[in-house]
Parts: C-alpha cells; structure tokens; sequence
C-alpha cells in the first residue's frame, strides 16, 4: 500500500510516540538523534517519515484537533512522499550488515548545509545491522554532528545497538497492537467483514503493515486442507513467484540495480504463495497421521523447489554480470557475485523458517485455546474452530512441546544444519505414523 500522504494523522495505532515528536516540534525541543523501538511492521518507517515532513515542511499546520502536522502540499513534504527528497537521507544494510563504507558516506552528507528543507535527515534501518566499526563511526559522528543534522535509528533489538549510541538517543518506544486492534483497523478502513478481516490480518502471521498492504484488493477462500493438494499448490506457486522474481531481476540495467534488488527480495510480497503456505501448514496442523515415507519424501520436494527456485533466481543475474565482466575489476565483480548468491540464499531459507513460524502460530493459537484464553488473541480466529478440535485432541503438554520444536528448528536453520533433515525431523515429529 503507497501510502498517500505523510500526515501523522493517517498513522494507525501509534499516537503515543506520534504525539511525544509532535510536541517535541511545537516547543522547539528537538533532539538530534532519536531511537524508534518497536517490532518490525508496527509503524516506525511510516512515523519517521510523517516526522522528516513535519521538519522540512515550509507550512506546518493544525489538524482538526489542533496538534501540527505537515502540509503534505508543498514541495517537500511532496518529496518526502515520493523518497526523492536530497536531504532526507536512507541507511540501509548492504548484505547482512551495515559497513563503515556507508556510515563515512553519511558523515561526509551530514556536514553539507541542507539543500531543500531545514535538516539533513539520516534514516537508518536496522540499527541493529550496524557492525562494530559502523557503529563507532557513527557515534563519533553524533558526537561531532553540526546542528543542522538529525539522526533517526530504527531497532527492533535496543540491546543490539550500541550503549554509547543509545545513551545518546532520544528513545521513542512503538506499543505493538493486539490482534484484535489491526482485525478492527482492517474491518473499519477497508469495509470488510469479520471474518475476511480476520482471515487477511491471519495471512500476514500478525504483521501489521503488510496486513493493511494485502487488504487493499483482499479476496481469500483458503478451502484446500487434504494435505496433498496443498502441498502441490504450494509448490506451484513457489515456482510461480520464482518466475515473476526472475523476469522482473532480468530486466536491470545495471549492477547497481541488480545488487539492490537481491537484498530487496527478502521484503517482496505474493499473495498466493502466503495463500498456499497457510493452507499446506493448516494441514499439516490437522492431520491425522502420515504414512512412514511421507515425511522424506514431502520435504525433498518441498527443499528440492525452493533450492530450484532461488538457484533459477540467482541465475537470471548472470546475463548482466557477464555483460560487466570488462567494466568492473575483478574483485568488485565477485563481491557483488557473492553478495547476489549470499542473498538469494538466504531468501531459499527464509522460505523454510517461514513455514516453520507460519506452523508455530497455528500451535500458539491452539495452546491459547486449552488454557481456555479469550479468542480475540487468537491469531488465526478465522479457523477457530480448528484450532478448538485441535487444543482438544492434543492437549496442553503435546501443544507446548510442538512449539518448542519448531523454536528448536528455526535455530537450527539459522545456525545453517542442513534443511531437508530439519524439516524431516518437523514432519516425522508431528506426522505420527498413519494407523
């Protein structure tokens, strides 16, 4: 969802920290470097932004119940908008961190006086991915920062930034919403009924933004639960969006591109691929016994199409690299060769740990219902009545220990054992054997 303006106004669930930055503009008490912490998807880029506008705005106004707020008319705020704003600046990770290369470049733009707005702004996303020698670099750039220069980290982990960094922030914590909250914001925003609000809200597996992204043109019937059938669908449309993947990375023009891309590939969304992973996963949390070889055989196939499906994706680069052999030196060129390959890699594991948390939430939701929990917190209330056959057939010892094995698993893909005996051993574990 292209968000339409950068009003704190339009921001959903957040007015505690959207009130602290707005009171903090109209009594001239603005920090130079401030901390958003909060859980991904909950609003922190969207507030930061509405933030930049508000700052580079050239006429601030009142909004109906009179807190500031920017204009979203002028040239500026119509920028910011757009991300083409010069002084309104993005870090972001290149690769799985953010290098020192990055944070020289950042300490070179922060002395410049702004071009267009009142601030140089310097939005840095994860600060967790900041590394050792970035993260002393820029705190010797926020101790050293002219006055015309704000810095606004973004951490889901504060434990992982820096103290020095962060006793030199000004912390603004994100509340993250209830499931109920955002199945309310959804029904409401977009006039749907309970039940498609609660079966959008359940495909995101609770995350927030994309949830609002997905209900813009929502339609879901997920009617496929024989085991067999989802698991084909979900290797179809793993191939299908592998394709889409591929034909969009085709087209780049250059490595620049091509590079940016790879490590945006994490962050795309296709419906019907989450359509098909919720449905092979409610099956798989309601079966009734596999028989013996099912366990190995599912996972090759499921293993055999993502390993398919990232190698198709990497090697839709390989036209451009080798048009760039001549152009690049040799070491550059099998940077970003690795740098392709290492992301590309990780999106073919990431599919697997997506199904895994995709599996935890289904358990989660029936633990909540043997402990007799209100429903609303359930994740996927849609599908309650499965999750109550469910919590009644397994009980609370055999749920809780579901999880824990899923827990178990994901760390165990992190720490890179081999997939297809990770997602083996899920299967067989709650697979049982077929009478």
């Amino acid at each position: 969802m292209k968000r339409k303006t950068n009003s704190f106004s339009d921001i959903l669930l957040q007015e505690n920290p959207s009130n602290v930055l707005r009171r903090s503009f109209e009594g001239g008490r603005i920090a130079q470097t401030y901390l958003f912490s909060g859980k991904p998807s909950v609003g922190r880029m969207t507030v930061a932004k509405a933030f930049a506008a508000l700052l580079e705005c050239k006429n601030p106004i009142k909004d109906n119940a009179g807190n500031v707020d920017s204009c979203g008319n002028c040239d500026n705020c119509k920028r910011i908008l757009n991300d083409s704003h010069p002084d309104v600046r993005f870090v972001t990770p290149i690769g799985n961190e953010i290098k020192i290369e990055q944070i020289r470049n950042l300490q070179e733009m922060a002395v410049l006086k702004p071009t267009l707005g009142n601030w140089q702004i310097f939005i840095i996303d994860p600060a967790e991915k900041l590394n050792l020698s970035s993260s002393n670099a820029l705190l010797k750039t926020l101790e050293e920062a002219p006055a015309h220069s704000m810095f606004i980290l973004l951490a889901s982990d504060t434990g992982a930034v820096l103290p020095t960094i962060l006793s030199r922030s000004e912390i603004v914590r994100f509340n993250s919403p209830s499931h109920q909250q955002v199945r309310d914001i959804i029904k409401e925003r977009y006039k749907m009924s309970d039940e498609a609000a609660s079966a959008c809200y359940a495909l995101s597996e609770g995350n927030f933004g994309q949830s609002l992204i997905m209900a813009e043109d929502f339609e879901y019937e997920p009617d496929i639960i024989n085991i067999k059938r989802s698991h084909t669908n979900y290797l179809l449309q793993m191939q299908m969006f592998a394709q889409l993947i591929e034909d969009d990375f085709s087209s780049v023009n250059n490595l620049e591109e091509a590079l940016k891309k790879a490590w945006q590939l994490q962050t795309i969304t296709y419906q019907p691929l989450l359509e098909a992973r919720k449905a092979l996963c409610r099956s798989l949390f309601m079966n009734t016994g596999f028989p013996k070889a099912f366990s190995l055989m599912f996972s090759q196939e499921i293993i055999s199409c993502i390993d398919s499906a990232g190698n198709n994706i990497r090697k839709s680069f390989e036209p451009l690299l080798a048009e760039n052999k001549k152009s690049y030196p040799t070491a550059v060129l099998k940077d970003i060769e690795a740098q392709i390959t290492t992301s590309t890699t990780k999106w073919g594991s990431d599919q697997l740990e997506k199904i895994f948390l995709c599996l935890m939430n289904w358990y989660a939701d029936a633990l909540l219902m043997a402990a007799k929990a209100d429903e609303t917190l359930l994740l996927n209330l849609d599908r309650k009545q499965d999750i109550i056959t469910v919590a009644k057939v397994e009980g609370f010892a055999l749920l809780r220990s579901r999880i824990e094995l899923l827990e178990k698993s994901v760390g165990l893909l992190r720490r890179y054992v081999q997939p297809l005996l990770v997602l083996e051993n899920v299967i067989t574990q709650i697979g049982g054997a077929e009478a």
